[in-house]
C-alpha cells in the first residue's frame, strides 16, 4: 500500500482517502475541520424524511404536539451528541468500536451494528421511494421501474469516502438552499395561503396538547435520536481538535452536535415540512409536491436532496456492516459493503418502507435505546463520576487482544432492557396487552432499564470486565507509526504485540488474523514487551515530532503510555 501525504496537516494511505478508517481509531494525523463535518451531516439534515415526518405526524397526533416535540427532540438530541462526538474526537474511535469498551466486549458489540445497519438501510429505502415518487412523477413511467432507476444509480456515488461527500454536500448545498427558496415563496405566494394552513390544522387529528398525542410524537423522535447520536459519533471521529495535526476549533464539537440536526433537520425542515403539508391539503411525500409545486424544478430539488442524504445513509451503513463482518473475519473493505447496502436498501423500497414510518421509527427506538442506555451510562457515570476502567475511565479499550468477548455487565443490560422494550412495543402493537400508552413509551422505559442495570452491574464490577489485563505500554515516544503489515498510519495506541507476527501490529490486522489462536491472550506482560517494534516511520518523524510537542494531559490520558 502507498502512503501519499494529502495535504500539510493530513497524512494517510490511499486506502485511507475511500475508507476514513472505517474499521481502526482515526489517528490524529486524519482530521478534518468541524465545518467540513458540519457540511457532510447537512447531507442528512435536508433529506426529504425530515419534510415528511412532521406532516406524518401532524395527522396523527396533532400539529401542537408535533411542535412541542421538535422542540423536546431538538434538546435532547443536542446533549447526547455533544456528549458522543466529543468522546469519538477525543478517542478516535467509531460507535461500534466504543461500544467495544463501553461495557459491552468484542463480540458483545457485534449485534448493535447490525441494529444500527437496519437503522441506515430502513432511511435508505425511504428515501429512494421518495426520489423514486418524483421520478415517477415527473416521468410518467412505473414505480417499479423507478425504483430501479434509483438504485442503479447510488452505486457508483457510495464507493467514496468523506474527502467526496464533503466537496459533494458542499457545492449541492448552494443548489438546495436556492431551490428551497424558490419553493417557500411559492408557497407563500398560493392563494388563501392562511386559510389552508387553518384548515388543515382545525382538521388534523389528537388537538388536545400533550397526553398520548404528545407520547406518540415523542416515540418516532426517540427512534430518529438514537440514530442520529451514533451518526454524529462516527462523524465526530474525524474531527480535528486541538491535539491533532490539523488544527481544531474549541467549539467545534458544540457545532456538529447543534447546527446539522437539531437546528437543520428538528427545526427549520420540521416547520417547511408541516408548511408544506399544510397547503398541499395533507400531502407528505415530498417527491410529489415537489414535482407538483415547481414542476421540473421541483424535480431538480428532490433529485438533490435524495442524493445527498443517501450519500450519508450509504456511508453510515456500509461502516455498520464492514464493522459487523470484521468480528467473522471478513473484511473486503467498506466500499463493498456500500454496494450491498445499495442493493438490500433498493429491495425494501418495493415493501414500502415510507409508507410504515412511524411503526418502523418506534421499533428502532427501543433497540437503539437499550444500546444508548447501555454505553451512555458507561461513559457518563461509571467512567465519568466512579472512574472505573484504564487511566481513570479516560481510556476505552476497543483492540481484540485486549477485550473479553463478552462483558456481561453492558451484555446482560442490553438484553434484559431489549426484551422488555420489546414486548411493551410489539405486544401494544398487536394487542396482545397494555395499549398505546405502553408502546409510546417502550423505549424511554427500554432506555431507563438499560441504565439502570448497567449502573447496578457496573458499580458491582468495579471495571474488571473492561479488559483481561492491564494496558500494555507502547514502548516509545511516537505518537504515530506504520503498521508493518497492511503499511497504514495509524496512532500508537492502536498497536499491539503479536506474537503470531513477530511484531507490533495495529488492532484492524489483529481482526484479520485468522488461526492465531489469540496466543497473546495466554502469555504475560513480559512476555509480550519482548516482541519487536516496528521501526520508526521516516515520513512520520515531522509529524510526530509535531504531535509530541503538542501533547497534553489529555492526549497522556489517552495513549497507554504507562502500566495501569
Amino acid at each position: 500500500m502507498s502512503t501519499v501525504k494529502i495535504n500539510a496537516d493530513q497524512i494517510g494511505s490511499e486506502q485511507a482517502v475511500r475508507e476514513d478508517y472505517a474499521l481502526r481509531q482515526v489517528p490524529l494525523t486524519w482530521r478534518y475541520s468541524s465545518s467540513s463535518l458540519v457540511v457532510s451531516l447537512l447531507g442528512g439534515a435536508t433529506a426529504g424524511f425530515f419534510l415528511a415526518l412532521p406532516g406524518e405526524l401532524a395527522g396523527s397526533f396533532g400539529v401542537w404536539n408535533v411542535l412541542i416535540g421538535m422542540v423536546v427532540a431538538v434538546v435532547i438530541q443536542t446533549l447526547i451528541n455533544y456528549v458522543f462526538v466529543n468522546a469519538a474526537a477525543r478517542t478516535g474511535l467509531s460507535s461500534d468500536l466504543m461500544s467495544r469498551g463501553l461495557a459491552l466486549g468484542f463480540d458483545g458489540s457485534a449485534w448493535t451494528t447490525l441494529v444500527y445497519w437496519f437503522t441506515w438501510v430502513a432511511y435508505f429505502a425511504t428515501e429512494g421511494q421518495i426520489l423514486g415518487s418524483a421520478v415517477t412523477e415527473q416521468l410518467g413511467i412505473p414505480t417499479w421501474l423507478s425504483y430501479l432507476i434509483v438504485g442503479i444509480a447510488f452505486i457508483p456515488l457510495v464507493l467514496y469516502g468523506i474527502r467526496f461527500m464533503v466537496k459533494f454536500q458542499r457545492w449541492t448545498l448552494y443548489l438546495y438552499l436556492i431551490a428551497m427558496i424558490a419553493l417557500l415563496i411559492k408557497v407563500l405566494m398560493t392563494p388563501h395561503v392562511g386559510s389552508l394552513i387553518s384548515s388543515q390544522i382545525s382538521n388534523s387529528k389528537g388537538m388536545t396538547i400533550g397526553g398520548l398525542g404528545f407520547l406518540g410524537v415523542m416515540a418516532s423522535y426517540i427512534g430518529l435520536i438514537g440514530n442520529v447520536t451514533f451518526g454524529h459519533a462516527d462523524m465526530g471521529r474525524l474531527m480535528a481538535t486541538e491535539r491533532s495535526l490539523k488544527r481544531g476549533a474549541s467549539k467545534g464539537a458544540l457545532w456538529i452536535s447543534l447546527i446539522p440536526y437539531s437546528i437543520g433537520a428538528y427545526f427549520v425542515a420540521g416547520i417547511l415540512g408541516l408548511l408544506f403539508w399544510a397547503v398541499t391539503n395533507g400531502n407528505t411525500n415530498p417527491g410529489s409536491y415537489f414535482v407538483q409545486l415547481l414542476g421540473i424544478s421541483g424535480f431538480i430539488l428532490i433529485i438533490i436532496t435524495q442524493l445527498r442524504i443517501n450519500l450519508v445513509n450509504g456511508y453510515s451503513g456500509s461502516l455498520s456492516l464492514a464493522n459487523f463482518f470484521s468480528r467473522l473475519n471478513f473484511t473486503p473493505g467498506r466500499s463493498f459493503w456500500a454496494i450491498i447496502m445499495v442493493v438490500i436498501g433498493t429491495m425494501m423500497m418495493y415493501g414500502n418502507v415510507l409508507g410504515h414510518l412511524a411503526q418502523v421509527l418506534n421499533f428502532e427506538g427501543v433497540f437503539l435505546s437499550a444500546w444508548i442506555g447501555v454505553i451512555f451510562t458507561d461513559y457518563v457515570f461509571l467512567r465519568g463520576k466512579h472512574k472505573f476502567g484504564p487511566h481513570g475511565g479516560q481510556f476505552i479499550e476497543y483492540r481484540r487482544a485486549m477485550l473479553p468477548h463478552w462483558n456481561k455487565v453492558g451484555v446482560t443490560a442490553l438484553i434484559v432492557s431489549t426484551l422488555v422494550g420489546a414486548v411493551l412495543a410489539f405486544g401494544s402493537a398487536l394487542h396482545a396487552f397494555g395499549g398505546p400508552v405502553l408502546e409510546d413509551l417502550s423505549s424511554l422505559i427500554t432506555f431507563i432499564v438499560a441504565g439502570v442495570l448497567t449502573y447496578i452491574l457496573g458499580l458491582r464490577d468495579q471495571g474488571k470486565s473492561y479488559s483481561i489485563r492491564p494496558l500494555i505500554a507502547w514502548p516509545r515516544e511516537d505518537k504515530v507509526v506504520e503498521c508493518p503489515i497492511d503499511h497504514e498510519v495509524v496512532s500508537t495506541s492502536d498497536m499491539f504485540p503479536c506474537p503470531f507476527h513477530k511484531t507490533w501490529i495495529c488492532s484492524h490486522d489483529c481482526m484479520g488474523t485468522r488461526n492465531c489462536g489469540e496466543l497473546c491472550k495466554n502469555m504475560t506482560t513480559e512476555e509480550l514487551l519482548k516482541i519487536e517494534l516496528p521501526p520508526l516511520t521516516d515520513y512520520l518523524r515531522e509529524a510526530n515530532s509535531h504531535l509530541a510537542t503538542d501533547s497534553s494531559p489529555k492526549d497522556i490520558s489517552h495513549s497507554p503510555s504507562m502500566q495501569v
